[in-house]
């Protein structure tokens, strides 16, 4: 062996070239394997939401940055693809999707609980998707308009307050959740295609608030907290948003053991913030670089500029931190989640 390697002959150094080689291509492998996925190729990002609305434009501007740090500097396009509050487009990411690294998705934060909630229309499993990363975790809120006769969650314990529903999101999980365990009497009219079309009925007098991301809310309507035309009852998260020191916590206002422990799923649900994922059998290598990209995007400084001046919040989540975070919510008691998902279904 010894003569193989250090004697210096002829054949030790072509053996060992050769090696060198073998192990060099065993590397570059996995890149050159990307590398021709993405060269010349068009990705196609599914948006389980209507055009217009806090999903679809934090996709279509991740969608001009995220190229730049992909191997090969695919063309992108976005397809937007709502229904039953973002369950369609996550089953058909699932079920139907090719799994060659060209398709991936934005959902809704709630729906990959769904299957761990008992929800019948969930056709998947979230721990075999392949999440890539989410842009925030998120902060939920209920804004009721200034006229109406609930103007702190205090009221909302004793008054009724007519919110926009628009399918089984974060529009109508919350009121119900926050009904049954704390009291509250919002009245949810549902419906609404999308919480764009809540913002609309809310100034046409139709609706009187709507219970969303804090994000979407303060980029889609910043006019309304400017000229106070909406009054913030809560938040849902786990810490108070810096620009909200004023506004309870949900767990402010949670009393039981029980309770407490749906809340905590929920919190967690808001940490998923907007999630994006490839369908499962993507092939392994090419999720890592898809992570990779996603991960550089949120840390590229045009990117960063872009989304603040929309006022679009950017606090990521790594992909491997929401794939974990999904196994551990899959360990909590069936108990507690047959309850949560009861309670998170309307009268």
């Amino acid at each position: 062996m010894r003569r193989i390697f250090n004697g210096g002959g002829a054949r030790g150094i072509l053996l060992a070239a050769a090696l060198g080689l073998a192990f060099s291509l065993a590397l570059s492998a996995p890149a050159a394997q990307a590398e021709n996925i993405f060269q010349g190729k068009t990705l196609r990002l599914v948006v389980a939401s209507d055009a217009g609305g806090g999903y679809d434009s934090y996709a279509r501007t991740f969608a001009q940055y995220l190229p730049r740090h992909l191997p090969g500097t695919p063309t992108i396009i976005i397809q937007n693809m709502p229904g039953a509050g973002g369950l369609v487009a996550t089953n058909w990411l699932y079920n139907v999707a090719p799994k060659d690294g060209l398709t991936i998705g934005l959902s809704q934060r709630g729906v990959p609980f769904y299957p761990y909630f008992g929800e019948k229309n969930a056709h998947f499993s979230p721990t075999a998707m392949n999440w890539l990363g989410s842009f925030n975790s998120e902060t939920g809120v209920v804004a009721i308009w200034k006229t109406a006769a609930v103007k702190t969650m205090a009221d909302a314990l004793t008054r009724t307050a007519l919110l926009g529903g628009s399918g089984p999101n974060d529009s109508e999980t919350y009121p119900y959740l926050m009904n049954r365990t704390v009291g509250s009497k919002f009245k949810v009219v549902s419906g609404y295609k999308a919480n764009t079309d809540v913002l609309l009925a809310m100034e046409r007098g139709e609706v009187e608030g709507i219970s969303g991301s804090w994000s979407s809310l303060k980029s889609g309507r910043p006019q309304w907290l400017r000229d106070k035309q909406v009054n913030l009852l809560v938040q849902i998260a786990r810490e108070k948003e810096a620009d909200l020191p004023n506004v309870p916590l949900i767990m402010d206002f949670v009393k039981t053991d029980t309770d407490r422990a749906m809340w905590n799923v929920m919190l967690s649900v808001a940490a998923m913030g907007r999630p994006l994922a490839a369908p499962p059998g993507t092939p392994a290598d090419v999720v890592a670089q898809l992570r990779a990209g996603f991960d550089a995007t949120m840390k590229d400084p045009a990117f960063v500029a872009e989304m603040a001046k929309a006022h679009r919040e950017i606090s990521p989540v790594t992909g491997q931190a929401m794939q974990a975070m999904l196994q551990d919510v899959s360990k909590t008691p069936a108990t507690t989640l047959q309850t949560l998902s009861a309670d998170l279904k309307g009268p």
